[in-house]
């Protein structure tokens, strides 16, 4: 009996872990939410409404909306840029299949704070891309490429690249190549090659790397504000500004919520497209 017990036992562990850091945090963070705002604290201990009634106003619906769209449009760049990335590099001789592995480690050691500030310097007017383009005479008169959406994009591009390469890596060095030759072999395009044999079997991996950088993208607080324009902010940023910034800990508690139900929202449907896309 004590042998049977014993897995048990130590699944305790994690389950208790889970509780601490995630189950326990959020469960405060919803009581939190249905509070009253307290100008002279964080909050009163109240029963309210009012917070979630405030999303549906303009301004917290549009900055919803548009952190799901940079978010989405983050992650599939990201996908874009590292699948066909990763798809040369396993196909490379051992050495230099190293060398980019290592080289990816060593770009996610970076702490996003470290990319931005790189990014802003390259951007910059005084120091980076804009004054060489103008040294040499293809840009008249050059400015400062940020802050603006496109340097969030690359800010974005850049946080997520390593990770999902790397995501990609051991599926990709472990995949039966003879299928694509025999393709080739029989007179298939390589574009047809590309969409038919190359994209389905890797299916699952695309889906969860899109679903991976699209819940990381939504939290994403440094590049928004180091590379982004206020217009271009997403809702972890105003989150932040209100919980903190206004000590408004109800309400950013409230913005959390409706946050991580529309993320919850967008994975099953995700969920759901690919059990059907399997099941066909």
């Amino acid at each position: 009996m004590r042998r049977a017990a014993l897995p048990y036992a130590i699944g305790l562990f994690p389950l208790g872990m889970m509780v601490l850091f995630f189950v326990g945090p959020l469960a405060f963070m919803i009581v939190v939410s249905f509070y009253e705002s307290d100008p002279l604290g964080f909050y009163k201990i109240a029963f309210v409404w009012e917070n979630y009634g405030k999303f549906f106003s303009s301004f917290y619906y549009t900055i919803s909306l548009r952190s799901l769209w940079s978010a989405s449009l983050g992650a599939v760049l990201v996908v874009l840029l590292a699948f066909p990335a990763m798809y040369i590099i396993v196909d490379m001789p051992r050495r230099w299949q190293l060398f980019w592995v290592i080289l990816l480690l060593a770009l996610m050691c970076l702490s996003e704070v470290i990319i931005g500030f790189a990014w802003v310097i390259v951007l910059s007017e005084s120091s980076g891309v804009p004054k060489f383009l103008g040294w040499i005479g293809l840009w008249e008169n050059p400015r400062s490429l940020a802050p603006s959406f496109g340097a969030m994009m690359i800010g974005y591009i850049t946080l997520g690249f390593s990770l999902v390469a790397l995501m990609f890596f051991p599926q990709m060095a472990q995949r039966d190549r003879s299928i694509e030759e025999a393709a080739l072999t029989l007179g298939t395009p390589p574009l047809q090659v590309v969409t038919k044999v190359i994209l389905p079997t890797f299916r699952p991996a695309i889906l969860s790397s899109l679903v991976t950088m699209f819940v990381y993208f939504l939290g994403v607080y440094v590049m928004p504000t180091m590379l982004g324009r206020p217009q271009n902010w997403n809702m972890t940023v105003i989150i932040t500004d209100k919980a903190v910034g206004d000590a408004n800990m109800p309400l950013g508690a409230a913005l959390s919520v409706i946050m991580l139900l529309f993320t919850l929202l967008v994975i099953g449907a995700l969920w759901l497209a690919s059990r059907k896309g399997r099941a066909s």
